[in-house]
């Protein structure tokens, strides 16, 4: 056995990583998360300027919901795939620029419409330019980093896009607080208009500044020789049918796992605030900040996971991506257990918090898996299909709840529901990340290594069963 962590068959063949090409790949690194936590802001200001909106055209709170929900949610679920699909075509760069760009306008077009319609549009707008965003960023790590340092940056993205939500919201109201304060102070044109109205223009300003830092992300690396099998011709490249098909198997695995840890981790969110105060008779203006406290200390904690169980099985040098996901999605379900015994608010909190470190710590993973079965020429529709699965699993998993609680009794019936839901659907994404194991190491031998590279790729990826390659692969080659 040895000490060194496991590489993939191929990776001694990147170009050397000279200080200088690091430090641009984490330059690069660090454009993108800056892109996620810009979006993230102008999305949180549209919530805090709500009761502005309300004040200055009397929207009722369906309107205000549309402008938040439909128009950001479903638009940018829609418009996620074609813009993956351009990003491939394209380049990824100039697809998030344009995205950008896009949404930039969309933001300023806000900052000087008088009716809801206006706002809609210029909301959708916003929605489209954000869609291809995650997908995007997700799909220039390979571009930017070597094996041995895609997985670190993947959780580091993967992180900056799970706390960007919470940073995001406390600059938005940071920024208007310093609006309010400096409403004397701001150059004469913003004298005259509402503060949502030059908050919105603020956040449009750096758009320009942010294209250019985006086309400055240095362009897919060097030096590198291995070759996909499975390149289509030119002609082809924004067709995903064939791909799908030969890999089916490998996709419906990993995405029904994707699919069952995002029911889970929506129906905490959705359902404690009112299975809390049920239960307990907790005041309900306290739930948030005892969520919002589980939450916070549960991404920190499971971003730190992988890292963890990768060092403490390394020694024995069998642990793969899948491995790691498989075994932390089997432990997610375990805390819910308890939950319908939950004596204590605190005791709900904890089981909260700690499916919630799994459920991170397994995403954090999934981007690596997903990159790893994608064909370079395809890999943003490949990830686009993530947010589109979990949109699905976030519409899905408040309805189920709901219609099982409302079949039973008593003031703990919520949580018997939460319990219910997340349970059998933890364990069956656990089950489905095992089944997908040998899918995944043949989909992965025959996307990204030369032919006679199958036999170690199967053996990286399936160290239990060293000598034994299924006949499938081995026909591949």
């Amino acid at each position: 056995m040895t000490d060194q962590p496991r590489r993939l068959p191929g990776d001694d063949i990147l170009a050397p990583d000279k200080p200088f090409r690091e430090a641009l790949a984490w330059y690069g690194l660090s454009v993108l998360i800056l892109t996620i936590l810009t979006a993230l802001v102008v999305r949180q200001m549209l919530s805090l300027i709500a009761p502005m909106l309300q004040a200055s055209f009397g929207f009722s709170d369906f309107q205000i919901g549309m402008l938040q929900g439909l128009g950001i949610a479903i638009f940018a679920c829609f418009a996620s795939y074609p813009m993956g699909g351009l990003a491939d075509r394209f380049g990824r760069r100039l697809l998030l620029a344009l995205g950008v760009g896009i949404w930039s306008c969309g933001t300023l077009f806000c900052a000087f419409q008088n009716t809801f319609g206006g706002l809609f549009v210029g909301s959708v707008g916003i929605a489209v330019g954000e869609a291809g965003l995650i997908p995007i960023v997700f799909a220039m790590i390979p571009d930017l980093f070597p094996e041995r340092r895609r997985h670190i940056a993947n959780v580091i993205l993967y992180g900056g896009a799970t706390l960007g939500a919470g940073i995001g919201i406390a600059l938005s109201g940071a920024m208007l607080k310093w609006l309010s304060n400096s409403a004397s102070t701001l150059p004469a044109f913003f004298a005259d208009l509402a503060m949502w109205r030059t908050a919105l223009i603020v956040l449009a300003a750096p758009g320009p500044v942010l294209i250019l830092l985006i086309m400055s992300v240095p362009r897919r690396r060097r030096g590198r020789t291995v070759t996909l099998v499975e390149n289509p011709a030119p002609d082809d490249l924004m067709q995903i049918w064939p791909y799908a098909k030969r890999h089916w198997r490998t996709l419906f695995l990993i995405f029904g796992a994707i699919f069952g840890k995002a029911v889970a981790s929506t129906t905490t969110t959705s359902w404690y605030p009112l299975a809390l105060p049920r239960a307990f008779g907790v005041d309900p203006t306290t739930v948030g900040v005892g969520l919002g406290a589980a939450v916070t200390g549960a991404t920190l904690l499971g971003l730190l996971l992988p890292g963890a169980v990768f060092g403490l099985f390394r020694r024995r040098g069998d642990v793969s991506t899948i491995g790691a996901a498989s075994l932390i999605v089997w432990l997610t379900p375990l805390p819910m257990l308890f939950l319908p015994f939950a004596a204590t608010p605190f005791h709900a909190y904890a089981c909260a918090a700690l499916t919630g470190v799994f459920i991170i710590a397994s995403g954090a993973l999934m981007p690596s898996l997903l990159q790893d079965i994608a064909p370079s020429h395809m890999r943003t529709r490949v990830l686009a299909l993530y947010g589109i699965v979990t949109g699905l699993a976030y519409a899905v998993s408040p309805l189920t709840v709901g219609a099982i609680s409302s079949v039973l009794h008593g003031s703990r019936g919520l949580l018997y529901s939460i319990s219910i839901v997340n349970v059998p659907v933890l364990f069956c994404a656990g089950l489905l990340l095992a089944l997908a194991k040998k899918p995944y190491a043949e989909s992965v031998a025959s996307l990204h290594l030369q032919p006679g590279q199958t036999v170690e790729i199967l053996k990286t990826f399936l160290p239990s069963e060293r000598g034994t390659i299924p006949p499938s692969a081995d026909a591949r080659r």
